[in-house]
C-alpha cells in the first residue's frame, strides 16, 4: 500500500548559491605512515545510522569501518567511542556535543563520522502528513542548515585538523510515495547540496554521498522497519566510507 502526500506546488526549485571560496584541503591519513606505527582515534556522531540501527551485528556503517581500519598495515592501535543516537535532528546533536566526554572524544579525535540530517527531513513529513508544502520543506532545510554549520563550527573549535566524513542522505520512499519520487528526490537533493556547500566552508572535510547506493534496491538493503539500512546497507555505505578514508 503506497503512501500519498500532497505537495503543494508544481515544481520544486529553489535556488543554490554555489560555493565561490578556496577549495577544501585534506589532510592525508595513512600515505605518510610507517607499518603499524600509528595509533588513531575515531568519533563516530549523530543520529541512528550511526548507532547502526537496522544492523543485527549492532555495528553499522561505522563499527563496520572501524573494524577494517584496525586490520590496516599502518595502525597499531584504534580507539572508537560512539555516540550515536536514534531519533536524533541536529537540534538534538548541538545538544549531545555540549557533553564533556564527547566533547574530549571529538578534540582527540583524528577522523569524525557524522551521520544527521535525516530526522529534520522526516520531521516535516510527520508534522504534515496528510499535506505537505515544498516551503515547509524549505523553511526546515534552513534550520538544518544553521544547525549544521554550528555543528561543525563547534567542533573546529575542539580539533581544527580532524577529518570529518559526513554521510549523505538517501531516500527510503522511493517505493512508497506514489507519483511524487521526483520531487522528492529533487528535495533531498537540495539537503544533499546545502550539506555539501556547508562542509566546504571547513577544510579537511569530505561528503560520502549514498543516494545512489540505494535506488531501486530498496527491498535488498533496508531492514524490515523500511527506514534504516539492514547490515548489506551498511556494508555498502562502510566500503565507500573506507576507500574515502584509504586513499587520503
Amino acid at each position: 500500500m503506497g503512501i500519498v502526500l500532497f505537495i503543494k506546488g508544481k515544481d520544486y526549485y529553489t535556488e543554490i548559491v554555489p560555493y565561490t571560496g578556496e577549495p577544501q584541503q585534506l589532510h592525508g591519513f595513512q600515505n605518510h605512515l610507517a607499518e603499524k606505527q600509528m595509533k588513531a582515534t575515531i568519533t563516530a556522531i549523530g543520529d541512528s545510522l550511526t548507532k547502526g540501527v537496522g544492523d543485527p551485528d549492532e555495528q553499522g556503517y561505522a563499527g563496520m569501518t572501524v573494524k577494517a581500519l584496525k586490520k590496516s598495515n599502518a595502525i597499531s592501535e584504534l580507539n572508537f567511542k560512539d555516540y550515536g543516537v536514534k531519533g536524533d535532528t541536529t537540534e538534538d546533536l548541538l545538544r549531545v556535543i555540549q557533553g564533556e566526554q564527547v566533547k574530549q572524544d571529538l578534540s582527540t579525535s583524528d577522523i569524525i563520522f557524522i551521520t544527521i540530517g535525516g530526522n529534520d527531513l522526516v520531521q516535516v513529513i510527520r508534522k504534515n502528513f496528510l499535506e505537505v508544502d515544498i516551503e515547509d520543506f524549505n523553511q526546515q532545510r534552513i534550520i538544518y542548515s544553521k544547525n549544521f554549520n554550528q555543528i561543525l563550527g563547534q567542533i573546529r573549535q575542539l580539533n581544527p585538523t580532524a577529518t570529518i566524513y559526513y554521510i549523505g542522505l538517501y531516500n527510503p520512499f522511493e517505493d512508497l510515495l506514489v507519483g511524487l519520487n521526483d520531487q522528492f528526490k529533487s528535495i533531498i537533493d537540495e539537503w544533499n547540496n546545502t550539506t555539501q556547500t556547508i562542509l566546504n566552508l571547513y577544510t579537511n572535510t569530505v561528503f560520502i554521498p549514498t543516494y545512489d547506493l540505494f535506488t531501486g534496491k530498496l527491498d535488498q538493503l533496508l531492514y524490515t522497519d523500511h527506514f534504516h539500512p539492514n547490515h548489506k546497507g551498511y556494508k555498502l555505505i562502510s566500503e565507500r566510507l573506507l576507500s574515502e578514508i584509504q586513499d587520503k
